[in-house]
């Protein structure tokens, strides 16, 4: 027999609701309570399977009890209990198993609990292989390069149906923030502050429980927390490329060719800007500043190269990061000083005459002085 308990700020509507399901036969009610600071204060997994929830409560409403119930006690499920019919889909999207519309009949109940015992029977067929996955996720391999994807097992990417593009947007966000606590508030100002206050809490809510919810599907060994009107997501149990990438440049401030291997390795991470298919405008910070780290490692390398006379390697480096970085006189110099090397004086004068008109015709400037003042120096002294 199901567990349940309802909370309604209504005592009438609670008696209602009470005596429809007593009359079902099907469950066992082991609380009711009119408000939902007083059910979670008494709530436990071997309390309910399932809690019967009203929406527009005073303090805590049902959409906000919901989640600190999902947060302590996911295995809980929900049923919302509305008299607006326009809370209803909403309702419905936040991983609620079902929602009832007041005044609720006896016919709707019945429906709702076939509906209960019908996931409930599927969910017990399904157990054995969720806890293994699990059991053998640890942790999650996110990439953050070019897109947001999870990685599950050795490198097999699936697509995450996110369902909504904020759900993605606000994983992509707590990932962002490494682990810190971040408020309900500038959540929302970051991600909806288009939306009136009301229909922009209802989607945090929504977009928290979808998180929540594939998570689980996924095995992840964490989930996003609630606490004092804030949320985050704990790093521990994801593994970023953004982070191996990082790792490596941080210390790599004098580069060693025993450490080669490595940077190739980090090069190879960077197969995109950081979210660049999504455009996030709050990752624009993080983003430039990993160009500026993927550029300077470039540079590091290739001069690394130049010292140990491997010149052709670094020219081919070079030249590959100028398709991404056309307007940069650091790389023009550091090509020209490669043609020098290899006694390509024609080759020194067509690339910064290349670049000088790149930068003329896209910019309307003119090469720095230092990249001016090398070019006649080198093309100079190849002239000798």
């Amino acid at each position: 027999m199901l567990k349940v308990i309802l909370v309604d700020d209504e005592e009438p509507a609670l008696i209602h609701l009470e005596r429809l399901l007593q009359n079902d036969g099907r469950v066992q009610i082991t609380g009711k309570y009119t408000s939902a600071k007083e059910a979670l204060q008494h709530l436990s997994p071997e309390h309910a399977d399932i809690a019967f929830l009203d929406i527009g409560m005073p303090e805590v409403n049902g959409l906000e009890a919901a989640e600190l119930i999902q947060e302590k006690f996911p295995s809980i499920r929900i049923v919302y209990v509305t008299a607006y019919s326009a809370y209803a889909v909403e309702a419905f999207e936040l991983y609620a198993l079902d929602y009832l519309l007041k005044p609720v009949d006896a016919d709707r109940i019945r429906k709702t609990i076939d509906r209960v015992l019908e996931y409930m029977a599927m969910s017990g067929k399904h157990a054995e292989r969720t806890e293994a996955a699990a059991a053998a996720a640890d942790v999650i391999t996110v990439r953050c390069f070019k897109r947001l994807e999870l990685v599950n097992g050795v490198d097999s990417r699936e697509k995450v149906k996110w369902r909504t593009k904020k759900a993605q947007e606000l994983f992509a966000y707590l990932l962002h923030l490494r682990g810190a606590w971040v408020t309900k508030e500038r959540l929302i100002e970051k991600l909806w502050r288009e939306q009136e206050q009301d229909k922009a809490i209802t989607y945090l809510h929504h977009s928290v429980s979808r998180i929540r919810h594939l998570l689980r599907e996924w095995g992840a060994a964490c989930t996003v927390e609630y606490e004092d009107e804030s949320y985050r997501l704990p790093l521990g149990g994801f593994q970023t490329d953004v982070d191996e990438f990082e790792q490596i440049v941080s210390g790599s401030g004098g580069l060693r060719l025993a450490d080669w291997n490595k940077y190739e390795y980090a090069l190879s991470l960077y197969h995109g800007e950081y979210y660049e298919d999504h455009n996030y405008e709050w990752a624009e910070t993080k983003r430039l500043n990993l160009q500026q780290s993927y550029f300077q490692l470039i540079c590091s390398m290739a001069r690394l190269e130049l010292e140990e006379n491997k010149n052709q390697e670094a020219l081919q480096r070079l030249l590959r990061a100028q398709e991404h970085f056309p307007y940069s006189d650091e790389l023009c110099r550091l090509v020209m000083q490669c043609y020098q090397k290899l006694n390509h004086a024609i080759m020194v004068r067509e690339s910064y005459q290349t670049f000088r008109d790149t930068l003329m015709n896209e910019l309307g400037v003119l090469p720095e002085h230092h990249t001016t003042e090398l070019y006649y120096k080198l093309f100079s002294a190849e002239l000798q």
